[in-house]
Order: C-alpha cells, then sequence, then structure tokens
C-alpha cells in the first residue's frame, strides 16, 4: 500500500486599513496588503516520483476608496505577484575537446570536439534542487535572463468596483502575465447584488492574449449567505 505524505503549508499575510479622511470633494480611505501563500516543504505525487516544489507566492496589494456619500463608493485596487520557486535554468552538454591552442575554450573549426563528458550542465542559471526555504530567496535572482527576466516573472492586476448602498456592485478588472512566462492577459466584467443575508455575484472573463485560455469566454457566479445575528459596521 503506498504511503501517505501529509501536506503541510503555511500563508503569512497581513492587511491595513486607514481611517477615512475628509478631502475636497470627497472622503478617501486607503488600503494596504500582503500575502505568501503555499509555504511549506516539497511534495512528492506517488512514491518513485521526484520533489516538487509548491506553487508559493508573494502578493502585493494597495487601493484607496473614494467615498462621495454614504450612497455611492469607488473602491480602485493594484496587486502584483511573485511565485517565489526557483526558475528552470538552461541546461547544456559538456564534452571534453582538444584545446589545441591553449586558450582554455573551445574554438570551432580548430579544435576537435571528443566524447560527451556529460548531460545536463547548468550553463545559466542556479540548480534549482534546493530545500523550499532557500528557494524561496533563490527565486528573487536565479533567472537565466538576469535582472529582466526576474521582473518578467511578476504579474499585476488592476481592478476598480463600484458601490452603491453596500447592495449593487458594479466590476471591471485586467490581469497582465508576461508572454514567456504563461501570456495571461484577459478582462473581466462583473456584478454583484445583495439582498438581506444572501450574495450573488457575477463575473465575465475574456482573453487578451494571443494565447487560447481554458478560462476564456467564460461567464461564472458565486451564491453566499450571510448567518448570523451580529452587525458589522465598517468605519
Amino acid at each position: 500500500m503506498p504511503k501517505q505524505q501529509a501536506l503541510l503549508a503555511w500563508t503569512l499575510q497581513g492587511y491595513y486599513q486607514s481611517e477615512e479622511e475628509a478631502y475636497n470633494d470627497f472622503n478617501g480611505r486607503w488600503r494596504g496588503g500582503f500575502a505568501i501563500q503555499n509555504l511549506g516543504p516539497k511534495i512528492k505525487y506517488d512514491e518513485g516520483g521526484r520533489e516538487n516544489f509548491l506553487p508559493t507566492n508573494l502578493r502585493l496589494g494597495g487601493g484607496f476608496d473614494f467615498i462621495f456619500d454614504q450612497y455611492n463608493r469607488v473602491n480602485v485596487t493594484a496587486e502584483v505577484t511573485k511565485l517565489l520557486v526557483p526558475t528552470p535554468p538552461v541546461y547544456g552538454t559538456e564534452y571534453n575537446y582538444t584545446d589545441t591552442n591553449g586558450n582554455g575554450v573551445y574554438d570551432e573549426g580548430t579544435d576537435t570536439l571528443g566524447a560527451i563528458e556529460n548531460n545536463d550542465v547548468i550553463i545559466e542559471g542556479q540548480d534549482p534542487n534546493v530545500e523550499f526555504l532557500p528557494g524561496v530567496f533563490q527565486s528573487f535572482n536565479d533567472a537565466p535572463g538576469g535582472f529582466s527576466e526576474e521582473l518578467d516573472e511578476f504579474t499585476w492586476a488592476l481592478g476598480a468596483e463600484y458601490l452603491y448602498q453596500d447592495s449593487f456592485a458594479l466590476r471591471l478588472g485586467y490581469f497582465n502575465e508576461n508572454e514567456l512566462k504563461g501570456a495571461r492577459k484577459f478582462f473581466a466584467m462583473g456584478a454583484g447584488f445583495k439582498y438581506t443575508t444572501i450574495n450573488i455575484d457575477l463575473s465575465y472573463l475574456f482573453s487578451a492574449s494571443k494565447v487560447q485560455s481554458p478560462l476564456e469566454n467564460t461567464l461564472r457566479f458565486s451564491l453566499s449567505f450571510n448567518i448570523g445575528d451580529g452587525e458589522y459596521t465598517e468605519y
């Protein structure tokens, strides 16, 4: 009988929301937060398989609430996300060769290649076979393309929501991922309705990428219930 492997993962997160402040034509409130998700040791999906990193990621977000009156509010939000696992390096093949002129490098047309010395030699990047915690720190500086490729590994998203009387909402958002790191790019439109203890949310997603997505042109909805006698008042 195959052994069962327990999955242990942590989430570290924090959130800040300022008090409501008065501006010239509206009141406002700042929001900010972070989350490190799926932080934990590597796992095997079967007894004979290789160890895999959990999809650990860092999310940073912030926003501002435009409070026009007791009925109308507009919330804007921005978020960036970084996958905290090592970037796969670029591998090559190492050969024996005859160094004719003794300069220490292979010169095509002058030196002679011999037998293969080693396969899967890392020629760019760093060794990804590390434990999960060193892998988190390594993920910030191990991209074969250097700092520019590290920036390409960040995804970012923007969102806006209009809220009327905390009972009706209209939403619009955009998500962007680099073409070489997954190429997910899409817009999302949505609406939300609240009636007594029932919340209904709808969203429609359409892709802005040349790469076809299985979520393209999909309509999603959720239904939730608020259970409890306590009343929550947002300051």
